[in-house]
């Protein structure tokens, strides 16, 4: 979410100004009159202009939907939804806040975080999926899945020995899961870094024997030696496997 929009200052509900309480379709209505009056077509495109738009859009994606808005409330901590007649709503009324709230909260932020910059990274937005998560990493350092994320967006970066960094904290919190080493093991290929990636494969096989992914990678390992090898020593190494097959 860009950070430097009226949402970051002013909450969903606020930006659309719908009520807490505001019914699917006051919400539909109220954001399609907005959309009609700052739609870049008829104000020209002016930078004010497209920032209320990006907002109220932005708004729109999380209020519209029952999952998404139920995580939304919960994050900005709201226990009871204000009346009244305002375009504004009230102020939202939070619990008193405890360490245990803030991170309840923050958890919520995070999982819809993440959930976002994945979205991100199949775009291929890497760099945009990396910014949204780095802020998360002093609240939630070893949250295996926050590294994950951030793994995948470095390695789509190309940036390997970032990836790999947070992949092998993905793997210390989550060691007895197969697939964080498998995507250690990959990223590890990527970089040309033959022998750590045999090993973490060798950890997620330790895991799981048949672990599919983990055997194609070692395949690959397999033939990516091989390809470095002078053709007479490939055509010996197929020739003892021929001849270990039949054995």
């Amino acid at each position: 979410m860009p950070d430097s929009s009226e949402s970051a200052t002013q909450d969903f509900y606020e930006i659309l100004g719908v009520k807490y309480k505001a019914t699917q379709e006051e919400i539909e209505d109220t954001y399609h009159n907005l959309a009609r009056k700052l739609h870049p077509d008829v104000t020209g495109g002016d930078d004010e202009s497209t920032e209320r738009y990006m907002a109220i859009n932005e708004a729109y994606h999380v209020l519209s939907r029952s999952e998404s808005r139920a995580e939304y409330d919960a994050s900005i901590g709201i226990e009871n939804l204000a009346g009244g007649d305002g375009k504004k709503p009230e102020p939202g009324i939070r619990k008193d806040s405890s360490p245990a709230d803030d991170m309840r909260r923050l958890d919520v932020k995070l999982r819809r975080a993440i959930r976002e910059a994945e979205k991100q990274c199949s775009r291929d937005n890497f760099w945009e999926a990396s910014r949204s998560l780095e802020v998360f990493l002093k609240t939630h350092p070893d949250n295996p899945q926050l590294r994950t994320t951030l793994a995948a967006a470095a390695l789509g970066m190309k940036r390997y020995h970032d990836a790999a960094n947070h992949m092998k904290v993905a793997c210390t919190v989550a060691y007895h899961d197969p697939e964080t080493f498998v995507k250690l093991g990959n990223i590890y290929i990527r970089a040309g870094q033959l022998v750590l990636a045999e090993k973490a494969l060798s950890n997620a096989l330790g895991w799981n024997a048949e672990n599919e992914a983990a055997l194609r990678l070692m395949k690959e390992i397999e033939d990516l030696r091989d390809a470095e090898k002078p053709p007479i020593q490939r055509i010996f190494r197929k020739v003892a496997k021929a001849f270990k097959r039949k054995g």
